[in-house]
C-alpha cells in the first residue's frame, strides 16, 4: 500500500514531528494568527488531525494588532520526562517556550528564555549528562547576517539560557541561508538537520560532530532533482515504534502555502539517507512523490488528507465541544484563526451554527475611512486545504451602523472581498480589492458597487467565493452575492482576483466586520464544497 505526497495539502509551515507511544505529534509556524502553534496528531504519519493549539496568544502587547509576517516562526516540539515542550522564536523579541503534560489540553503561556532580536528556529536537546542545549538560526533582516547556526546552553530546571550565544557552524560558503535546524543525538554523534539554499529552490543538509559545538561535517542529503518537489525545505526526523525512519518536511507552493511531505529515510554509515537514496544508495536523494506507506502491525489505515475533498456541500465552522482544547469557543471549528491575539469581544459563537461578529473600531487614525483588513485583528480566516473549492455564508447586515462593512474575503499577497457596506447614502454591495505588495496595503479600491434599496435588502445576503487553481502556485478567485431566494445573483463586473502567496504564508479565506462605529453582524449557513 502506498501514499502520495503531499500528505497535507495545507499551509503548515516549518513542521516538526515527534512520536510519543503510538501517536505522532506535529506543530508548525503560525506567525500572527491566533490561536497559534497548531497541534496535529497521527497514528500512521500520513493522516493528520488538528486537535489543539499550544498558544492562546503571544504575550506581548504589540501582537494585539496584526503583525503580518512576524510572530511565531518555526517551532520545535519535544517530549522529555513526561512533558511536552515547544520552543519558538519571534524574530523581533526572542526565544520562548510553552509546556504541558497533556498535549490535548492547556499549555502554559509562552514565556521568554532568551530575549534578543534576530534569533529564529530554536530546537532543544536534552543531553545524556543532563545538560540542555538549544541550537538556532539567525534572521538577517534583524541582526545583519544569516547562514550561520548558534548554540545556547539552558538551565535544566528553568530552561532559561545560561550562556552567551555561540556560533557553531558557518554555512556562508557551502550552505548559504542555512536555517531551521533540528538537533538530535545518535550513536555518539550530534546531528543537525537543516535546510539551506532558500525556501523555494534549496535542499536539505545534515551536519554531524562528536562535539555539540563542532566542528561539523556536512552533507547534502535531499534535493529536488527531477522530482516536482521544489525545496525541499525544513522538517524533522521521526522513527516509528517498529524502527522505521522517516523525514517530514515542507514544500513551498505559492498560494497553497508550505505544504507537508513525507520522505522515507534510512541510516547508513551514520548518515541519514532520504528520499530516493533509500533505494538507490546515491546521495543526495531526490524527493519522492509516491512511496510505500509506513508499516504498522495493525489494521490498514484509510489514506486521506487532513481535509478530504467532498463533492457535496458541507456545513463548516462548528463542532462539538472538546475537553480543554485551546479553541475560539466550545462551538468554533479549530481551523478558524484571528489575525492577532484573540479578544473576547471579537465574536459570539452559537451552538445553532451562527456567528455574531463584532464591529470594532480598529482605525489607526480617527477619520471616516473603514480600516484596512490588513490592520484589523478581528478578521476570522482559515487556510485553504483544496486546490479548488467554494465558500459561502449568509450575512444579516441590516443592523450595521454607518461607516461599517462586513463580508467574506480571500487574502493572499493582497486581498479581495465581496461585502455589504453601509455609508451615509445607505446600504450597498461592494467588491473591494486591496492595493498593496503583501506587506503594506496602500488603499482599498471599490471596483464595483450595487446600491440596496433598504436595510431589509441587507437582512439575508448570501456572499460567495469560488477558488480555482490556475497553476501550481496561483489561483483565481471569483466573488458573487445573492439577495434572497427570488433575487438574481450579483457578480462583480471587475476582473477576477488573482491569488498569489502572501509574505511567508499561503492563502486564507474567511469573514470580517470592521468600521468606524461599534456594532455587530450575524453570519450563518457557512458552507464549503
Amino acid at each position: 500500500m502506498t501514499y502520495t505526497n503531499p500528505i497535507i495539502l495545507c499551509d503548515y509551515s516549518d513542521p516538526d514531528v515527534i512520536r510519543v507511544g503510538d501517536t505522532f505529534f506535529m506543530t508548525a509556524s503560525s506567525f500572527n494568527f491566533m490561536p497559534g502553534l497548531p497541534i496535529l496528531t497521527s497514528t500512521d504519519l500520513v493522516n493528520w488531525t488538528l486537535v489543539n493549539y499550544a498558544a492562546k496568544r503571544i504575550p506581548l502587547e504589540q501582537y494585539d494588532t496584526p503583525q503580518n509576517a512576524k510572530g511565531i516562526w518555526a517551532p520545535s516540539i519535544r517530549y522529555h520526562e513526561g512533558r511536552f515542550y515547544i520552543f519558538v522564536a519571534t524574530p523581533d523579541e526572542g526565544i520562548m517556550v510553552t509546556e504541558t503534560a497533556d498535549p490535548y489540553g492547556e499549555w502554559s503561556e509562552l514565556r521568554f528564555i532568551w530575549k534578543g532580536k534576530g534569533f529564529e528556529d530554536p530546537c532543544p536537546l536534552w543531553d545524556d549528562d543532563g545538560r540542555v542545549w538549544l541550537v538556532h538560526g539567525y534572521v538577517k533582516s534583524r541582526i545583519g547576517f544569516n547562514s550561520k547556526l548558534g548554540l545556547l546552553e539552558l538551565d535544566p530546571h528553568t530552561l532559561d539560557a545560561i550562556t552567551e550565544d555561540k556560533i557553531i557552524f558557518d554555512g556562508t560558503k557551502t550552505q548559504p541561508t542555512i536555517e531551521g535546524p533540528k538537533i538530535y543525538k545518535r550513536n555518539g554523534w550530534y546531528y543537525i538537520f537543516a535546510p539551506a539554499g532558500g525556501v523555494t529552490t534549496g535542499w536539505q543538509t545534515e551536519l554531524r560532530s562528536k562535539k555539540i559545538d563542532g566542528g561539523y561535517e556536512e552533507k547534502i542529503v535531499l534535493v529536488q532533482g527531477t522530482s516536482p518537489t521544489n525545496g525541499p525545505h525544513q522538517g524533522g526526523w521521526v522513527q516509528t515504534a517498529g524502527g522505521e525512519d522517516w523525514f517530514v518536511h515542507f514544500q513551498e507552493r505559492g498560494i497553497f502555502g508550505r505544504i507537508v511531505h513525507l520522505q522515507p529515510a534510512v541510516w547508513k554509515d551514520d548518515w541519514l539517507l532520504m528520499g530516493t537514496s533509500v533505494r538507490t544508495g546515491k546521495i543526495p536523494g531526490e524527493a519522492v512523490t509516491t512511496w510505500e506507506r509506513p508499516f504498522f502491525d495493525t489494521d490498514e489505515h484509510k489514506l486521506t488528507q487532513i481535509d478530504t475533498d467532498n463533492a457535496e456541500s458541507k456545513p463548516m465552522g462548528f463542532s462539538a465541544p472538546s475537553a480543554n482544547a485551546v479553541r475560539l469557543s466550545p462551538y468554533a471549528d479549530m481551523q478558524w484563526q484571528w489575525s492577532a491575539n484573540v479578544n473576547e469581544h471579537f465574536a459570539d459563537f452559537a451552538p445553532n451554527g451562527t456567528i455574531t461578529l463584532s464591529v470594532l473600531d480598529t482605525r489607526a487614525k480617527k477619520d471616516d475611512r473603514i480600516p484596512f483588513l490588513w490592520n484589523s485583528a478581528n478578521v476570522l480566516t482559515q487556510k485553504i486545504q483544496q486546490e479548488n473549492f467554494d465558500f459561502s455564508a449568509t450575512v444579516d447586515a441590516s443592523g450595521l451602523p454607518v461607516g461599517t462593512r462586513t463580508g467574506i474575503v480571500f487574502l493572499g499577497k493582497t486581498y479581495a472581498s465581496v461585502a455589504v457596506e453601509r455609508g451615509k447614502d445607505g446600504f450597498a454591495l461592494v467588491y473591494v480589492v486591496a492595493d498593496g505588495d503583501g506587506d503594506i496595503v496602500r488603499a482599498e479600491l471599490i471596483k464595483d458597487r450595487l446600491p440596496l434599496a433598504s436595510a431589509e435588502d441587507a437582512r439575508a445576503i448570501e456572499l460567495a467565493l469560488h477558488f480555482e487553481k490556475q497553476d501550481e502556485r496561483t489561483g483565481i478567485v471569483r466573488f458573487s452575492a445573492k439577495r434572497g431566494a427570488n433575487t438574481s445573483e450579483w457578480t462583480p463586473t471587475a476582473k477576477p482576483f488573482v491569488a498569489e502567496k502572501a509574505h511567508w504564508v499561503g492563502g486564507r479565506f474567511g469573514m470580517y466586520a470592521v468600521g468606524a462605529e461599534k456594532g455587530h453582524v450575524v453570519i450563518s449557513n457557512l458552507t464549503q464544497k
